[in-house]
This record gives structure tokens, C-alpha cells and sequence, in this order.
């Protein structure tokens, strides 16, 4: 990362004695403080100016700037912050601030401005603008990402702008690469609040993230870009995982999250970003294949994808849910011969039915859209029943194929817990470990297992494709189960054990086994 790219550490307090504690405690790491003034209900500014520490950047933002500060209280603590001689003072474009540009003094003046409604068409013009009124500030330009291609129009800003002539990124979610590669595209600063405290806009990755997740300092021309294509994303732990794997082996790629509602918005940077592979969730997995030049067999056989791989100029598509949806189950079922329901009809249900089909099962499928369960049921040649027909469907393992149950809708369940008719429930949901579902059959006595290992059994089989090296499987999983507010090591810790009495002989599957399954060596 440049140097010129300053590291801005927010604070968003409510009271003058929490933010002169978040100062003294700011991360090592934060070039400049932001002190969110219009926030602080009680504020002390002589206190919080006389304060000993690293330079301090004053911001009063207005209500019309998503802030909280009325128009005759911002222009007193602007002119009191310029008089104590504050390193950096916040001034908004496009009203009386700009009277507030000329002055003597150290303080460094930077003019801003933020749309929360989106990223205007013509970001040029408005750079030029605010660049003829500027006089020696330094500008800084955050628009709202309402599609995910957003983040190209403001790279394309800075680097029209020129390394640090220009502090830019876009807000959201589908913001957040940039803000993760805006160092990298010439931003004069980047700002970012300590894990845990309050954000100021939306879409901001904490500090800690920043260094430690994505290690943005060390991101350079020569890294290769990975990530994960899916709405919504901010459940996801594919960028903890595959980062944690990447460091581990001292590789110079990044793993980034792309949310992108619908596939349109996130094509221009599938091409533009030459992203080197690509993990897809939902709900994209079979909507991007008419995009591919190539499937291998096990995604041409299932009709969707988890991974796309960039070989040379072409994209490959590939399945490596298929064989991690049933590593799990291998080492407690028996599924030669085993009858299973599958609830579903997405792109994992196709892998999860795929799987379980070449394991020998007999798999029947349910699903409230007829129209989808019939596709599933005719590609890959299995059994599809009316939803209503699971309610007491006896059969030897029920899965959950369905989004139902993911966060934030950890509440959420595809059936009621009365309605299974089965000894073991497996849902392929990992985030949150333990969904509503399996938290009700194991109240009930039945053997459950979660999504977690599958997760990381596809995430390492996705490593290979991606980087050509063999996994690191234990830090893959220590990464996912630490992201999840799991301890690693503890016993049950990925998959609650059921009541010793669900330890029986099952007359079709065999010995239910309520311990989990030895870990993979260490790689």
C-alpha cells in the first residue's frame, strides 16, 4: 500500500468520555483518528482536542450527509476545530462550507462529498467541480454501490485522479471491494472503524479486517483476486476461510466478497477485475453458466456451479459440492442403498442429490415449486413428491438442500420438527452452525449434522482448483469455526451430539454414530 494512503480509524461515539477512550485505545496501525463530533450528545471539544496521541481528523457531518448535526451548530465546531489547530477538518461540498476552505493555520482541510442514493453517472464532472473549488484540500468522493459494477466507475475516478490526489470508494456491502482495494487504485485514504464499534456508513470493514483478513497493505499490481459471488453475502465465511488457507501458505492472492443481486451487475467485473477464480453461491449458481466456455463433467451432469476457475482467457465452470455434500455422512450412515428425502430444487440441491445418488441412495426430492423440483427430478433421474407429502415421510435421512435457516434468518425452518419421520437430519446450512431445524430434531433425540464440514470440504476442494496447491484442511476449518464464534478443538464444538440413547443400530443405515468423525490430518 502507498504511503501516502492514509489509514483512518473512525469513531462513532455517543459521548465525549467513550471517545476519549477510543482514542487513547485506537489501533497502532490508524495513521489519523476521525472524531465523529456531530454524534457526541454531551461534547467536550476542548477535552477531546487537548488529548496527546496520534492526529486527529474533526468531522461534523450534517444530517443531509447522513450525519447528525443541525446547520448552526456544524459551523461553530468547524470554526472552533480550525482555530485549535485540529490536523484535518471535514468540509462538505456544496454549501457554506466552502467559505470555511481559506485560512491559515497546520489543520488540513478535506472537502467531501457522500451520496447515499447511489453512484452518479458522470463521477467525472463532479470531481472537476469540486476540484475548481478546492483550492489546496484534498477532495474525497463516497457514493452508495446500488450495483455491484459501482466499484469500477469509482476506480475508474482514481486513476484518472492520480495516487493520492483523491480519497474514494463506494458504500453497501456491494461496496466493499473497494473500500479493500482503494490503496491499491490510488486512494489517498481509507477509513474503517475497530472491530466491534459503530459503524458511520454503511458497508465499513473494520480495522482489524483490513490488516489481518484481507491484508490490504500487501496488496500490489502482481496479486491475484478470488472471491465469492452471491446475494446476500455478509453471512459468508468463504473469506475468512480461503484468506486464512492463502496466508498460511504465503500465497499473493485475495479472496473478496462480491454481493450482486442479480448476475448482470456482477459481470463487468468478472471481466475487468481478472478475477482468477470464483467461488458462487446463491443464488447464482445456475443463472452463470450460459456465461462459462466450459463445464466439467459433474457441473454439466448437476446443471450448476460453486466454482469458476479464469484458464487463460477462458472461464471454467466447476462442482465441488457434489463430493463434499456426502464426505460428512460417509463416515456415519450407510447410504448404499439408503432412502433419503431432499428438500430443494437450487443449484445445491442438484449437487446434494448428485452426491448422494453416485453414493449408492435413493434419493426422493421435495420442493414447493413443482415446476423446479421436476427439472431437478428429470436431470438427474430421481423420485419428486408433493411438498405436503413430507409431512411423517419415512425414510432413513432427511436433508435440508434449501437456503431456509441461513443467517440472518437463523429462525427460519423448511418444516415443522413434527413432521420428520426419520433418525438422522442433515442440513447443509453452515451459518448458523446449529439452524432451528437441527436444533429441534436434536431436541427430539435424533442424530444431526451441520453444514460446516461440507463447507470446508468444498471451500479446500475449491483451494486446488484455484491456486494448484493442496489445502491447508485444518486451518481451513479452524478459520470457519472461529468465524462462527466456535472454539476449535472443543469437543462437538461443529456438530451438538444428540442424547446418548440415538447411539442404535438403524435397520437401514446401519450405526448411527453420535461422535463426530476423526479430523483430516494436518496438511
Amino acid at each position: 500500500m502507498p504511503s501516502r494512503c492514509l489509514v483512518i480509524q473512525v469513531l462513532a461515539c455517543d459521548t465525549t468520555e467513550a471517545m476519549r477512550r477510543a482514542y487513547l485505545a485506537a489501533d497502532p496501525r490508524a495513521d489519523v483518528v476521525e472524531l465523529r463530533l456531530d454524534l457526541v450528545k454531551d461534547l467536550d471539544l476542548d477535552r477531546l482536542v487537548a488529548l496527546k496521541g496520534k492526529p486527529k481528523l474533526a468531522t461534523v457531518r450534517s444530517r443531509q450527509h447522513g450525519g447528525g448535526a443541525r446547520p448552526a451548530d456544524r459551523e461553530a465546531l468547524l470554526r472552533r476545530a480550525l482555530d485549535a489547530g485540529i490536523e484535518y477538518v471535514d468540509l462538505e461540498y456544496g454549501g457554506p462550507d466552502l467559505a470555511l476552505l481559506k485560512g491559515r493555520g497546520r489543520t488540513r482541510r478535506i472537502l467531501s462529498h457522500h451520496d447515499f442514493n447511489g453512484t452518479p453517472a458522470d463521477l467525472e464532472s463532479l470531481h472537476r467541480e469540486m476540484r475548481a473549488a478546492a483550492g489546496d484540500a484534498l477532495l474525497k468522493i463516497v457514493t452508495f454501490a446500488d450495483a455491484a459494477s459501482d466499484v469500477l466507475r469509482v476506480r475508474d475516478l482514481l486513476r484518472s485522479a492520480g495516487p493520492g490526489a483523491l480519497i474514494a470508494f463506494c458504500m453497501g456491502t456491494k461496496g466493499i471491494p473497494s473500500r479493500i482495494l482503494a490503496p491499491l487504485w490510488g486512494s489517498a485514504a481509507v477509513y474503517a472503524p475497530a472491530r466491534g464499534a459503530a459503524d458511520s456508513a454503511p458497508g465499513q470493514v473494520p480495522l482489524e479486517d483490513l490488516f489481518d483478513l484481507y491484508r490490504f497493505d500487501r496488496i500490489g499490481r502482481a496479486t491475484r483476486l478470488l472471491g465469492v459471488l452471491g446475494f446476500p453475502i455478509g453471512h459468508s465465511l468463504s473469506p475468512p476461510v480461503h484468506n486464512a488457507a492463502l496466508r498460511a501458505l504465503d500465497l499473493d492472492y485475495r479472496y473478496l466478497p462480491f454481493e450482486a443481486k442479480k448476475l448482470a451487475e456482477f459481470l463487468p467485473l468478472l471481466s475487468e477485475m481478472r478475477l482468477a477464480g470464483l467461488s458462487v453461491t446463491l443464488p447464482h449458481k445456475e443463472t452463470i453458466l450460459p456465461h462459462l466456455d466450459v463445464l466439467d463433467d459433474t457441473a454439466r451432469r448437476i446443471g450448476a456451479v460453486n466454482t469458476v476457475v479464469k484458464v487463460w482467457n477462458r472461464l471454467e465452470g466447476k462442482n465441488t459440492d457434489a463430493d463434499a455434500a456426502v464426505a460428512p455422512l460417509r463416515a456415519r450412515l450407510r447410504l448404499q442403498g439408503a432412502r433419503v428425502a431432499v428438500m430443494g430444487a437450487g443449484g445445491a440441491a442438484r449437487a446434494v442429490v448428485h452426491g448422494l445418488l453416485a453414493a449408492g441412495a435413493r434419493v426422493t426430492v421435495f420442493n414447493r415449486t413443482a415446476s423446479r423440483g421436476r427439472d431437478l427430478a428429470r436431470a438427474l433421474g430421481t423420485q419428486l413428491l408433493p411438498w405436503a407429502r413430507l409431512r411423517g415421510f419415512r425414510c432413513d435421512l432427511l436433508v435440508n438442500a434449501t437456503s431456509l435457516g441461513m443467517a440472518p434468518g437463523g429462525e427460519r425452518t423448511p418444516l415443522p420438527a413434527s413432521w420428520i419421520a426419520a433418525p438422522a437430519v442433515y442440513d447443509i446450512v453452515y451459518n448458523p452452525p446449529e439452524t432451528r431445524l437441527l436444533r429441534e430434531a436434536r431436541a427430539r433425540g435424533l442424530l444431526v449434522i451441520g453444514g460446516v464440514e461440507m463447507f470446508v470440504a468444498q471451500a479446500a476442494a475449491q483451494f486446488t482448483l484455484f491456486t494448484g496447491r493442496m489445502p491447508p484442511v485444518e486451518v481451513m476449518r479452524r478459520a470457519a469455526l472461529q468465524a462462527l464464534g466456535i472454539q476449535p478443538g472443543s469437543e462437538g464444538a461443529d456438530e451438538p451430539r444428540p442424547p446418548r440413547k440415538a447411539a442404535a443400530t438403524h435397520p437401514k443405515i446401519g450405526v448411527i454414530r453420535t461422535r463426530p468423525p476423526r479430523r483430516p490430518p494436518r496438511d
